[in-house]
C-alpha cells in the first residue's frame, strides 16, 4: 500500500495520523504527548500500530534526536496538507455563518498592489460576504473600514499597521543594468519618478547628504501606483516603499536602485468609522494586520 493511497483510506485511523504528525512536527514523544494531553506510552503506542499497518518504520528511535524515515518524511508532508485542507474546511463552514455586506474604501497605490491577494483570502474564509469597495476620496462615517496611508478627518477607531515602513529608490533591473548608480550623484543622469508626495525625493536625497540633485528629467504622475509602473517599464527611478514594493522586489520586476533608505513620514491606519461592532469588518481588520506585518 502506498502512502498516498493509505491517507485517502485512513480517516478511521485519524488518532493514530494525528499523533504521529504531533510526534514530527514538534520533534519528539514528550512535547507530542503534552500538545495532545495523553501520555507517552499513549503516543508510542499509536505510533506503533501505525508502523504496523503500514508496514514499514517511520521514525528513527535515539537517544539523542527523533528523525524521519523517508516514509515517514512523506506521510508527514501529505498530512500537513491534509490537515490544512481540513481546518480551512472546518473554518470555511464556521464562517459560512457571517453573512452581510463589506464597504471600505482604500489608499489607491494600496488597492493597486496590495490589496487584491488580501482580499481573495478574505473572500475564501468568508463565502457569504458582499464586499464593495470605494476609492479614498469617498471615505466617510458610511464605511466600515478605511485603509489609509496617514490620518483621515473621519472618527473612528484606528489601528496603526506596524510594520517597519521604509522608502528607497526603486528601478526595473534592466535600467539599472544599462545605467548603474552608485552614489546619489549618479541620479542626476536617470528621470526621476514621482508619485503622491513631491516631497519624496528632497526628504530622500537629504538623507543621501544632497539638499538636490538635477535630474535629467523629471516625471510626475498622480499615485504612486503609477510611478511604480513607470519603474517597471524602465520610465525612470521611483520613490518605492516596504509595503508597496514587496511583490516586485521578490519577483524581480523591481530592484532597489541605491542603498539609501528612510522612514516613511506616516503609518498605514485601518479606521473603523461609527461605534457599532461589525464582525465582518474586525475579520477584514485583522486580516489586513496578519498579512501586512508578517515578513
Amino acid at each position: 500500500m502506498t502512502i498516498g493511497v493509505f491517507v485517502l483510506q485512513s480517516l478511521a485511523r485519524l488518532t493514530a495520523l494525528r499523533t504521529f504528525y504531533a510526534v514530527a512536527r514538534s520533534g519528539g514523544v514528550a512535547p507530542a504527548a503534552d500538545q495532545l494531553n495523553v501520555t507517552p506510552g499513549a503516543v508510542r503506542y499509536q505510533i506503533r500500530q501505525l508502523e504496523a499497518e503500514l508496514g514499514v518504520p517511520l521514525l528513527v528511535r535515539s537517544r539523542r534526536e527523533l528523525t524521519l524515515t523517508p516514509p515517514g518524511a512523506e506521510l508527514y508532508q501529505k498530512l500537513g496538507s491534509a490537515f490544512d485542507e481540513i481546518h480551512l474546511a472546518c473554518r470555511t463552514t464556521q464562517n459560512a455563518r457571517v453573512e452581510g455586506e463589506l464597504r471600505f474604501a482604500c489608499a489607491p497605490a494600496f488597492a493597486a498592489r496590495r490589496l487584491m491577494p488580501i482580499l481573495d483570502v478574505f473572500l475564501e474564509r468568508y463565502p457569504s460576504v458582499t464586499v464593495r469597495q470605494f476609492p479614498i476620496e469617498a471615505a466617510d462615517e458610511t464605511m466600515d473600514v478605511i485603509i489609509s496611508f496617514g490620518e483621515r478627518d473621519t472618527v473612528g477607531r484606528r489601528t496603526a499597521i506596524l510594520r517597519d515602513e521604509r522608502y528607497f529608490p526603486v528601478c526595473s533591473a534592466e535600467l539599472l543594468y544599462r545605467s548603474p548608480i552608485r552614489s546619489v550623484e549618479d541620479l542626476q543622469h536617470h528621470t526621476l519618478l514621482h508619485g503622491d508626495s513631491v516631497e519624496d525625493w528632497p526628504r530622500l536625497l537629504r538623507a543621501g547628504g544632497r539638499k538636490q540633485v538635477a535630474p535629467r528629467q523629471n516625471v510626475y504622475l498622480p499615485n504612486s501606483h503609477l510611478a511604480f509602473e513607470a519603474a517597471r517599464e524602465g520610465c525612470g527611478i521611483a520613490i518605492g516603499s516596504t509595503i508597496l514594493c514587496a511583490d516586485d522586489l521578490r519577483r524581480g520586476t523591481l530592484v532597489k536602485a541605491l542603498d539609501l533608505e528612510i522612514p516613511a513620514p506616516h503609518p498605514y491606519f485601518i479606521i473603523r468609522p461609527g461605534d457599532a461592532t461589525s464582525s465582518i469588518a474586525d475579520a477584514f481588520a485583522d486580516l489586513l494586520i496578519e498579512q501586512l506585518e508578517r515578513p
